[in-house]
């Protein structure tokens, strides 16, 4: 089942997302493209910082990314992931 995967970085600046944007893409091209599993991302201000909202095909490839990858990411330009959620996907379309 897909999962929706959650992750908040508070307090966080533009310039500081801009950094981990510009890290994850070297990190996928290094990898040779996207990871497995992700369907879809998308990332949002909030509050004082902004959230990560992607949908993975299985809760284990979400997590994974999240924890082996994106967290130390975070890291590398002195940001915390604050806050995560997995939620069911009831529902996913692609025009």
């Amino acid at each position: 089942m897909a999962v929706l995967v959650q992750v908040s970085a508070t307090p966080a600046t533009q310039e500081q997302f801009n950094q981990l944007d510009m890290r994850v893409g070297q990190s996928m091209a290094e990898a040779g493209g996207p990871p497995a599993g992700l369907m879809s991302h998308v990332v949002y201000p909030h509050g004082e910082g902004f959230v990560i909202a992607e949908v993975w095909r299985t809760d284990s490839e979400g997590v994974t990314y999240v924890d082996e990858v994106l967290r130390p990411l975070l890291t590398g330009v002195g940001l915390n992931a604050v806050e995560s959620a997995i939620l069911p996907v009831w529902s996913f379309a692609r025009p």
